[in-house]
């Protein structure tokens, strides 16, 4: 049985823990609508694992993230307290992470069984089969794993939270699926950490998705982080890896290309992005917030975010409709769009104007 802890402190401080912030920049269309501190990583991301100590947590962020955080959370967001620093992410650049996304699963699984109530008997119906120690596997209350599906845990242990449903599929862990997911003819592979209530199905290895991502077909994501109110089409397909075998580059900007070091990285993409049907993503791509990418063929290293096309050409995804397509997302799962989540949409729209019009420009 996996013994690693989740790396957090038990006892309780005597002073507000303070979470903040930690370089947005290499993160991509990760960090445009969100703070560095909201990305998952593992089970859990570093406010939900500072909040398993206190609930005494201020942040600190940028400012245009002030009101959103406030009104998502409810805490203190860059008032004048003085507490203890919290720590944040386990590595400075989204590639590092992915690269060992496995182990940040396995380190949280024994704290995970903890506190939590494991139903595994109850879920587990006949026909469904554990590869490995049965000890390795969690589920949580209100779960169920359908017969023809396997949970192997030899490489590592798999975390399925409250309320999924895992259907004519293959897990192969260290896995994480949170509460409300729906896993339907998937493959997940190591390395795969699914935040709550998304839906998907086809080949996920070593990748990242914030929560309500919608992958519910055919194709392989793989070294890949996504946000929120994602959608991969029908046979959306990601490269991960060069022809080479060589180092990928990331496309942060239109002028700014970083050597990332990394063998394997797929896309990292922005939240309420469509990835069209057939759709392929080359290796290392950098798709932005609220963009829709189709036609087929091979996607750009960078699409800034409110783009809007493929191999037809491009245009700017105007944010009035960009606004009405994200509301109509939101209501088919019974949610609404915040005013201040909104904001920070009205508001990168106006930042990334001039990235976007470089690219409209150059015909990519």
């Amino acid at each position: 049985m996996h013994s690693l802890t989740l790396r957090v402190r038990v006892s309780l401080p005597t002073m507000p823990l303070i979470v903040a912030e930690e370089n947005p920049h290499p993160f991509g269309p990760l960090a445009d609508t969100r703070a560095t501190f909201e990305l998952r990583y593992g089970a859990l991301c570093p406010l939900d694992r500072a909040l398993l100590i206190t609930k005494d947590v201020a942040l600190r962020c940028r400012p245009e993230l002030e009101r959103y955080l406030r009104a998502k959370t409810g805490l203190r967001v860059n008032e004048d307290v003085e507490g203890e620093p919290f720590p944040g992410l386990p590595a400075p650049t989204p590639w590092a992470i992915l690269a060992h996304s496995d182990a940040h699963i396995a380190a949280d699984f024994y704290d995970w069984s903890k506190r939590h109530e494991n139903y595994q008997e109850q879920a587990m119906m006949h026909g469904a089969h554990i590869v490995g120690d049965r000890r390795d596997v969690f589920i949580g209350a209100g779960s169920l794993v359908q017969p023809g599906c396997v949970l192997d845990v030899t490489g590592g242990p798999i975390i399925l939270g409250e309320r999924v449903e895992v259907k004519f599929s293959q897990i192969q862990g260290p896995v994480f699926v949170g509460e409300g997911s729906v896993v339907d003819g998937a493959r997940l592979r190591p390395g795969t950490s699914l935040g709550p209530n998304c839906k998907v199905g086809g080949e996920i290895s070593a990748t990242i998705f914030q929560s309500r991502v919608n992958k519910g077909h055919e194709g392989f994501v793989g070294h890949s982080w996504a946000g929120r109110w994602v959608n991969f089409g029908a046979l959306a397909t990601t490269s991960n890896l060069k022809n080479t075998y060589g180092k990928v580059k990331f496309q942060l900007s239109s002028d700014e290309i970083i050597d990332t070091g990394a063998q394997f990285l797929g896309t990292l993409v922005g939240d309420h992005t469509k990835i069209g049907i057939g759709q392929l993503l080359t290796t290392g791509a950098n798709i932005g917030v609220a963009c829709n990418v189709f036609g087929g063929g091979v996607s750009p290293k960078y699409v800034p975010s409110f783009s809007w096309g493929g191999l037809g050409g491009w245009s700017e995804h105007r944010l009035e409709e960009a606004l009405k397509t994200v509301r109509a997302t939101l209501g088919r799962r019974n949610a609404s769009l915040r005013p201040e989540s909104e904001a920070v949409l009205r508001a990168l729209f106006k930042e990334s104007a001039e990235e976007r019009a470089r690219f409209l420009a150059s015909g990519s």
